[in-house]
């Protein structure tokens, strides 16, 4: 009895352990089950919409095929810049492509396509021939390849020094067929996955073109298709200012590099890189086209659809006049070999900006570096990019500045008459270096009085002219009033121009140096762009407001047609300020502007006087050392018609010999004038 019960005590104790057992078995396969359905409850709602955007993202793809540019054109609607299409070889790697396999389809495509070899570097010829003799390679890499196994060095030490090995023997051994796979391969692999990248699209040939098209089946990522380059139907005129787009090779320049890839740019995309191109980038790129790809298991592609097929970029309206550029363009050229031929033979820039000065539109821009021998470089970033001393054409913002702070009052008097300071310093014009003539200010304009504007400048310092005074010996205050007045006409402060690159001019410190103060008022210390002194001369056109140059004038949609599409957005110019001074002040300098065109002895007066439309503007005459020697630059700013001013423009002549003979430039100006208004009236 005792031995049953306790047997059965026995099997009850077996039993209870089983059922346990089974208890925490079960409860592990309960508890496992939750967390599992816990996990996929999470993935499904709180991060569903994370990971179907991962698949979309895998399979969309806005691929790096080439999409033409927006055309750019003049007010009239003719194109200045263009794309030419021309036949491309592209290749589009996959997500698991080996190299081996990029390289069989190299070796394939080099038998239908010649390719260029001057590009090849000693680096891509050492990691083709390894990739061509991998058991060389290994051989010749025993010691390191134990000393990799063990951890003694990395891998890259490894490449570095399997790199080195390679002798100039070895890299010689590479015949032309060799080379011309390489040439292909290096542009195969310089790709991302599943972006075209350009084989060849350079000189390809239709017999090229066709024989790959024939083979595509055969050539795995290959494929043939049309790519652009930018044309110029009028060949060089204004092609500076047009700025350059990268080629497919290029891609983003380096130093564009942090910009574009920060706006979602791939490395190698073609980019507009120097001014108008880059400046109205985001407006001349097209769309790229999206795909859909289907991979298979291994990551190669099985399928693709077009998402979105791409469109070529918006197009860019100038203001510019392509037939009045040419024009000054060809006028300009003229006025330099008339000049050289009166002994000119130093002069080395002439640079010329028309606008329209009431709205900011740039006309024509032209500017011509001159070289020794009398050829021409085209220099029309000239206008805005370099700054000269400009002389006496500044002196109608001297007057403003002097109006502006109550130092002289519209019609005030004084006596031109030379000025002698203290330690022997002495100032004069050049109209009258030892009399006494009594003048206004409109004539001080007329006349270019020097005197005239070094008494104003010392008034708005406080300090009127007595003779033998001492000049005062802090005119920080001054200055700033002096540029002040300047800056409100546009002279010394940048433009706004639509445009990189824009300098502000040299403007040199004023503090304790008083004689480049008077300097100052009559334009010989700071310097100027053209296109500063054009929008100065706008300015008093204008009666007083200062309006930004720019020389984009609308943005139209882009067509499939070659007609213009509808306007996107017109680019305006806007004001910047207004000159605090009086109409009646204003009034004033544009009379003393009319008498320096229009009266004997105006210093305009012989190119000005019979325009076909009356004109008014000023002169100036900068005195320059250039290789040491004595020279000068010669200006001229102005407007037509005096009454209702429709055109304004600045001309600069830079290292013209110093007078006498005086060497007149402005005809160009003249003829200007005469051929705008002859077409408008047409």
């Amino acid at each position: 009895m005792l031995k049953r019960l306790k047997e059965k005590s026995n099997d009850e104790k077996i039993r209870n352990t089983m059922n346990k057992r089974v208890s925490f078995v079960f409860g592990l396969i309960v508890f496992i089950f939750a967390i599992v359905v816990l996990r996929l409850g999470y993935l499904q709602i709180a991060q569903g919409s994370h990971y179907k955007q991962q698949i979309k993202n895998s399979e969309n793809i806005t691929v790096n095929e080439s999409v033409p540019r927006g055309r750019i054109l003049d007010r009239n609607g003719k194109v200045i810049v263009d794309n030419a299409s021309k036949m491309s070889i592209t290749y589009t790697r996959g997500k698991k492509t080996s190299q081996d396999e990029v390289l069989t389809t190299a070796r394939k495509l080099s038998k239908l396509i010649h390719m260029k070899t001057d590009q090849i570097t000693d680096r891509d010829k050492q990691d083709y021939w390894i990739q061509k003799h991998p058991n060389k390679s290994k051989a010749m890499m025993k010691h390191e390849q134990s000393l990799l196994d063990d951890g003694s060095i990395s891998q890259e030490q490894y490449d570095a020094t399997l790199h080195k090995k390679i002798t100039s023997k070895q890299l010689n051994s590479l015949t032309d067929k060799d080379l011309q796979v390489l040439a292909i391969y290096r542009e195969m692999m310089s790709g991302s996955t599943l972006n075209p990248q350009t084989i060849k699209n350079d000189g390809v040939t239709k017999k090229e073109y066709a024989a790959v098209s024939q083979k595509l089946t055969q050539l795995p990522g290959v494929n043939t298709s049309m790519d652009w380059d930018r044309k110029y139907p009028y060949g060089d005129t204004l092609r500076g200012v047009l700025g350059d787009v990268s080629t497919s090779k290029e891609g983003i320049p380096k130093e564009l590099t942090d910009k574009y890839l920060s706006k979602g740019y791939s490395r190698n995309d073609r980019v507009g890189k120097s001014y108008l191109e880059y400046q109205y980038e985001d407006i001349l790129k097209g769309k790229k086209k999206e795909m859909k790809y289907t991979t298979d298991k291994s990551g190669d592609i099985i399928n693709s659809k077009v998402v979105n097929p791409g469109s070529r970029g918006d197009d860019l309206v100038l203001s510019i006049d392509i037939d009045l550029q040419r024009k000054t363009e060809k006028y300009l050229k003229e006025q330099i070999s008339k000049l050289r031929g009166e002994g000119a033979k130093n002069m080395d820039n002439a640079l010329m900006v028309v606008q329209n000065p009431n709205n900011g539109d740039i006309l024509a821009m032209v500017g011509k570096q001159i070289h020794k021998d009398g050829s021409m470089t085209d220099y029309d970033i000239g206008t805005f990019t370099s700054q000269y001393a400009v002389g006496s054409s500044v002196k109608g913002g001297t007057l403003l500045a002097g109006y502006q702070n109550n130092a002289i009052k519209v019609g005030e008097k004084m006596v031109d008459e030379p000025l002698k300071f203290a330690g022997g310093l002495q100032k004069h014009s050049y109209f009258n270096q030892d009399g006494k003539v009594t003048i206004n200010d409109k004539q001080a304009l007329m006349h270019s009085s020097n005197v005239y504007m070094f008494k104003t400048a010392l008034k708005i310092a406080g300090h009127p002219y007595m003779p033998n005074m001492n000049l005062p010996s802090d005119i920080t205050v001054a200055g700033q009033k002096l540029r002040k007045g300047l800056n409100q006409v546009g002279l010394g402060v940048k433009t706004g121009i639509d445009l990189p690159n824009e300098t502000s001019g040299q403007i040199e410190p004023l503090n304790n140096n008083p004689g480049n103060y008077l300097d100052l008022a009559i334009g010989q210390y700071d310097t100027y762009t053209p296109m500063q002194l054009s929008q100065y001369v706008s300015t008093i056109a204008n009666n007083g407001y200062r309006i930004q140059p720019h020389i984009g004038l609308e943005i139209r949609n882009a067509t499939n047609q070659d007609t213009l599409g509808p306007v996107k957005q017109k680019i305006k110019g806007n004001v910047l300020n207004k000159v605090n001074n009086t109409k009646a002040q204003i009034n004033e300098v544009q009379q003393g502007f009319k008498m320096v065109f229009n009266e004997v002895p105006g210093t305009g007066y012989e190119s000005f006087h019979n325009t076909d439309v009356p004109s008014a503007g000023k002169t100036g005459t900068a005195e320059v050392f250039q290789d040491g020697k004595p020279r000068v630059n010669s200006t001229y700013i102005g407007y037509a018609p005096i009454n209702n001013p429709k055109l304004a423009f600045s001309i600069v002549y830079t290292n013209q010999p110093v007078p006498e003979p005086w060497l007149n430039g402005g005809d160009v100006g003249k003829d200007i004038i005469n051929d705008y208004f002859k077409n408008k009236e047409k």
